[in-house]
């Protein structure tokens, strides 16, 4: 059984209009390794607990969950 995975959408700017790139991750702690944002922000910001803030600003987050 394939477990969940996050799929990470960057667009060019904050309006989330050009999407430039599309990325799919296992963990959290992958996507903070390639943006350079600590997990717990990610995360946070995710669960709507804080406001997106730097390069967050023009990504939209997503938990891709497997239906089989």
């Amino acid at each position: 059984m394939k477990k969940s995975a996050w799929v990470l959408y960057l667009f060019e700017n904050e309006e989330k209009r050009d999407l430039l790139k599309i990325m799919e991750f296992r963990t959290i702690k992958e996507i903070a390794y390639v943006i350079d944002i600590e997990s717990q922000t990610i995360s946070n910001t995710f669960h709507g607990l804080i406001k997106p803030r730097g390069i967050l600003k023009k990504c939209s987050l997503y938990q891709k969950i497997p239906l089989v």
